[in-house]
């Protein structure tokens, strides 16, 4: 199988940033899948990503129907049942779909609509782009890590997935442990995510030695408790590889995308970090008083943000 149509779910700052690139390779059909809200809207603004004009094909699934050989979403958390009805008619025999939500419970939620043997476990580190409405701007595009569960030998989907990324100046890990890959970036969403929402820091804060460091690294070895629990492979060493050699790279002035939400006056994913550290703590017996912490005070923002709107 050999991927030549692709639909993407979600244009925000992760999804345009990769529809962009796989929409530069004249082999590739990209379409955006939107519904006829959104595909009005988004034909009107345009977007502008790094300050150039980029312009995206859409399709609306209320009137079309064609399978894509691979789905890509592209969503926050919130949206992801709305983008699991969205590809209903897209979703064919040989489709491929990856989620590049942050979490962990993503790829089983889409396996209950379509079937495990539709799913590819995925996650994106390293993507350093800030929407602002219609603009968007990145330096690092990051790295997709996506594969089977386990990828001793890479299934024919894996290979295609990866020369199809490949070819479109996309880099990708498959590693063999992808469990241990998606407890990872957990680990680092859940410190990052959250200590940036609740400081209000960029990157810069985080990249060197400090109280922001501190506060997101406290998070992150409570995670690293519960995925030991669990018998995954984590430890302190995988969270300082990350701030030594993966979050060094990316611009100081990026912004984690729940700081974006939070300054948005957005929903943030706080019920995908901090409230799922809080229940798997509860299930395994371990204490999670950082994570307690960070829940208590975004959903307090959360709160007033919608209060305030209200008034307003």
């Amino acid at each position: 199988m050999a991927i030549k149509k692709i639909g993407i779910v979600g244009l925000g700052a992760i999804g345009a940033v990769y529809g962009k690139m796989l929409q530069n390779i004249e082999e590739l059909e990209v379409k955006i899948i939107v519904d006829e809200h959104r595909k009005t809207k988004y034909e009107k603004e345009k977007f502008y990503i790094n300050g150039e004009e980029t312009s995206y094909h859409y399709i609306n699934p209320e009137t079309q129907s064609d399978s894509f050989d691979l789905l890509l979403l592209a969503v926050k958390y919130g949206q992801l049942q709305e983008a699991i009805s969205l590809i209903r008619p897209f979703v064919g025999e040989q489709t491929v779909i990856l989620s590049l939500l942050n979490g962990i419970t993503s790829e089983e939620e889409i396996a209950k609509s379509y079937g495990e043997e539709k799913v590819l476990y995925s996650i994106c580190n390293g993507i350093d782009s800030t929407r602002e409405g219609n603009r968007i701007y990145y330096s690092n595009a990051g790295i997709i890590t996506f594969g089977e569960k386990e990828n001793l030998e890479l299934t024919d989907r894996v290979k295609e997935v990866k020369h199809c990324l490949e070819h479109a100046n996309i880099s990708v890990d498959v590693p063999a442990d992808m469990e241990r890959a998606l407890w990872n970036k957990f680990m680092i969403n859940v410190g990052m995510n959250q200590a940036s929402a609740v400081t209000r820091a960029p990157y810069a804060f985080f990249q060197k030695e400090g109280p922001a460091r501190e506060l997101a690294k406290s998070a992150m070895k409570e995670v690293i408790k519960l995925a030991q629990a669990k018998r995954i492979d984590l430890t302190e060493q995988d969270m300082d590889y990350f701030f030594a050699n993966v979050l060094s790279k990316v611009g100081g002035t990026g912004k984690t995308s729940m700081l974006q939400d939070i300054e948005a006056g957005r929903k943030t994913e706080v019920a995908l970090f901090a409230e799922k550290v809080i229940d798997y703590g509860q299930k395994l017996g371990i204490e999670t008083p950082i994570n307690q912490a960070f829940y208590r005070i975004i959903k307090t923002v959360e709160e007033m943000q919608e209060e305030n709107s209200l008034i307003h």
